[in-house]
């Protein structure tokens, strides 16, 4: 099957430095495929058609302005019942997700798992040669779902010597230097060991990048067509999603998905639903029970979650809140949000584009944003 890659335009060398930030990522989260290689993520045959009962919601208006909103889509026991484009956003723009695209992860390793392709038990190294010499050749699949893999990483965005900065550059998301490993999957092995896995929760966007990896190892098949077959046909999506490629035709998983509102909105109303959307099962009620019950007893404390939703965890690349409505949601870096609250019923989602990465203040007006908005 041939997945077409959509040519990049140039960027300046100040802009490939600064696209992620405000305000130039105002125009850059909505054309990430106009100057960086994608591949397209292919979407149904058959569209699902959503149900509505759309009413005016005066109230958030000046609330979504303060948050840099580019869109926002509530669906409430399956119908759509408030959306709303900003900052030049339509119908079908396809805004980047940053990290909700390891969500999507999550629920694709989920269906290998229940087919007996993984087991979560088992190493990295196990399934990957190229990683028996890495810090990740003995921690195992449940370990890097979990963001418990005890290497030496970090995710601190704008410092010029973290290994995010170097995923960024191997990927084509930053202007490279001298030196750098040729694409994603050279860099990846070169990754060393710090602590034990399993003891201590550290959030490492490579781990989502490794298990895209075993993805393709065990299948054979290129990750994006993965997520085409068995995710976005299934679901009834309506519009091809992207994904960014570095120069040697490797995905990066751990953030590199560009997608609709109502495409995303389909992808949370079926877990929601028990991973079932469009006549499709796409996740097993296993694989979703475990995932919202969280990280289990004993398991390492997530020390970034408590301020926003005390004793939250992760499990499976979702973030648990274990609160009084047991949400559960995928956030990426500059607001973008997939929000859960099985309780209600109410599935939202919200792209932006803040000025800065990530603050306690933003995290904590989204939640309750979303909590006022699920009520």
């Amino acid at each position: 099957m041939s997945f077409p890659i959509n040519p990049p335009r140039e960027l300046s060398q100040e802009e490939w430095d600064l696209w992620q930030e405000g305000p130039l990522n105002r125009w850059a989260m909505q054309h990430v495929a106009d100057f960086i290689p994608t591949c397209e993520i292919l979407p149904s045959l058959s569209p699902y058609v959503w149900p509505e009962e759309i009413a005016p919601n005066e109230k958030i208006q000046s609330e979504l302005l303060d948050l840099y909103t580019d869109g926002l889509l509530i669906v409430k026991h399956g119908k759509i019942v408030y959306e709303n484009y900003l900052n030049g956003m339509v119908l079908d723009t396809r805004h980047l997700l940053q990290s909700v695209s390891k969500s999507i992860l999550g629920i694709l390793i989920g269906q290998l798992v229940s087919e007996g392709l993984i087991a979560t038990d088992q190493t990295i190294g196990y399934y990957l040669p190229q990683m028996q010499n890495s810090g990740y050749s003995d921690a195992t699949v449940q370990n890097a779902l979990d963001m418990c893999v005890g290497v030496k990483f970090s995710e601190e965005y704008h410092d010029l010597d973290s290994e995010i900065q170097v995923i960024d550059r191997v990927s084509g998301w930053r202007s490279s230097h001298s030196g750098d490993p040729e694409g994603v999957r050279a860099f990846l092995p070169m990754i060393s060991k710090e602590r034990e896995h399993g003891k201590y929760f550290q959030y490492c966007s490579a781990n989502t990048d490794v298990l895209a990896w075993v993805a393709e190892a065990v299948t054979g098949i290129p990750y994006v067509q993965l997520l085409s077959d068995r995710i976005w046909k299934p679901l009834g999506a309506t519009y091809s999603a992207n994904m960014t490629m570095d120069n040697y035709g490797s995905p990066l998983a751990n953030g590199g998905v560009s997608t609709t509102l109502r495409d995303l909105a389909l992808f949370g109303q079926m877990v929601l639903n028990g991973g079932v959307i469009n006549g499709h099962q796409i996740a097993t009620p296993e694989w979703l029970l475990d995932t919202v019950t969280g990280a289990p007893s004993g398991s390492p404390i997530v020390d970034s979650m408590q301020k926003v939703h005390p004793g939250g965890s992760y499990r499976n690349q979702f973030w648990i809140t274990h609160g009084a409505h047991k949400e559960i949601y995928g956030v990426g870096i500059y607001g973008q949000h997939l929000w859960i609250d099985p309780v209600t019923q109410t599935v939202i989602v919200k792209f932006s584009s803040l000025p800065v990465a990530t603050t306690p203040e933003h995290s904590l007006a989204h939640a309750n944003l979303f909590r006022e908005l699920s009520s």
